[in-house]
């Protein structure tokens, strides 16, 4: 690809990529598929080929987001443009398998490219295939709108970045205080799947209500304390004291025209701040460890920069060349963060007939970097963990002790 300035639109161009959506494309083109979100869950009931293809069709029509291109047209830019690619920057921006399930179920596993959607709306995507998949009647009839180009947009709050919890530490459950024994998973090991480039960690609800409840009355969010573990372990194996976490936050109710944003969409505002990590595994957290402190300090640096943060304006050049100098890891190791809450309520009449939904945004080959991305679905915490291939285990023993085993006293 190569960048430009605002320029004039193609003969058949939807629109201009935002300064987002076109950070997150250079990021999926420049890094080898960084950035990218695949989806996987599995529903109740078995379909024949004919009946999905049928809805696929319905969930294409609902949703002209899905039938967009992205275009490199030199001067002008990145633009969205609808048709059949004309180049290799033109590829599809989303793909779907679909397998059968063991006992009477099927799994699908959706690939979305991030410059069309970023972790908070996942979900608004797969209802409508949902919808389609089991005839809710009316519910494809209409064609969501495009999302804008949020750079014409008026940006109105700077909001808090959701890594601490406000106010004084609340009072810990009683179960939790105290002791020597494990922490809030009472030493059972976290449900691991591995699937996509990623690694998915699956707490149960019960363990999920005591780690947030541990969190919670320490001030920290579930997404904020993990973060800092990982973090201690970029640290450690790239030799390094300090690495960048960036926090991923959802814009769409931080501009006055909030009302023409729709759900499915890229519509970010990623935070980055350097953290001085300390030490990692059980040391950190026991009697002789300081990780909730550190934790809380760095939630305090992400939140203090959220609400500083402003969109920049940038074109098209200066957004490549900023990825290029990110690719080339210039800047050291780079843990992104997306806590997307909560899925049951975007997945609506569907959620009982789903298991096992879990998102992992890949961070490209290669580098040094990382993503955590974390949701709940039923009360359960799901943990999408991609990282370099060298030190994907030592990441995934991290977290989990950090989880279920360790001493959190």
């Amino acid at each position: 690809m190569s960048g430009g300035g605002r320029g004039h639109a193609p003969v058949d161009g939807v629109r201009r990529l935002s300064a987002t959506e076109a950070t997150f494309a250079y990021t999926h083109a420049l890094k080898r598929g960084g950035g990218g979100l695949t989806t996987s869950f599995t529903v109740n009931g078995v379909f024949s080929p004919e009946r999905v293809e049928a809805a696929v069709e319905l969930w294409l029509r609902r949703l002209p987001l899905l039938s967009l291109r992205i275009e490199d047209t030199g001067g002008a830019g990145l633009w969205f443009r609808q048709g059949e690619p004309v180049s290799p920057d033109g590829e599809r921006l989303w793909g779907l398998r679909v397998g059968r399930a063991s006992e009477g179920a099927t799994c699908f596993s959706l690939s979305l490219h991030p410059a069309i959607c970023d972790g908070y709306s996942v979900g608004r995507l797969v209802r409508p295939l949902l919808d389609a998949l089991f005839g809710v009647p009316g519910a494809c009839a209409g064609e969501e709108e495009l999302p804008p180009d949020t750079d014409e947009l008026t940006y109105e709050s700077g909001g808090v970045c959701g890594m601490c919890v406000p106010g004084p530490a609340r009072r810990a459950p009683a179960s939790h205080r105290g002791g020597t024994g494990p922490g809030p998973g009472r030493g059972r090991p976290a449900g691991v799947v591995r699937e996509g480039g990623g690694v998915t960690l699956d707490l149960g609800p019960q363990e999920t209500r005591r780690l947030r409840d541990w969190c919670g009355a320490r001030r920290l969010t579930v997404g904020g304390f993990l973060a800092t573990v990982l973090a201690d372990a970029f640290a450690r194996e790239s030799g390094r004291r300090e690495v960048t976490v960036a926090r991923a936050v959802s814009l769409r109710r931080r501009y006055a025209e909030r009302a023409l944003i729709s759900e499915p969409g890229c519509v970010l505002g990623v935070v980055r701040a350097r953290l001085r990590a300390g030490g990692a595994g059980r040391d950190a957290v026991g009697a002789g460890g300081d990780l909730v402190g550190r934790a809380r300090g760095h939630a305090e640096v992400l939140c203090s920069a959220g609400r500083d943060w402003r969109p920049e304006r940038r074109g098209h050049t200066a957004i490549r060349r900023a990825v290029e100098r990110e690719a080339e890891g210039a800047g050291g190791p780079e843990l992104r963060v997306t806590d997307a809450g909560s899925v049951d309520t975007a997945l609506g009449p569907h959620a009982e007939r789903v298991t096992g939904f879990r998102t992992v945004a890949a961070p490209g080959a290669g580098a040094l970097d990382g993503t955590l991305h974390l949701s709940s679905f039923k009360g359960a915490l799901s943990v999408g963990l991609a990282v370099g291939a060298p030190w994907v285990a030592v990441a995934q023993r991290e977290l989990t002790d950090a989880m279920l085993l360790l001493d959190r006293r």
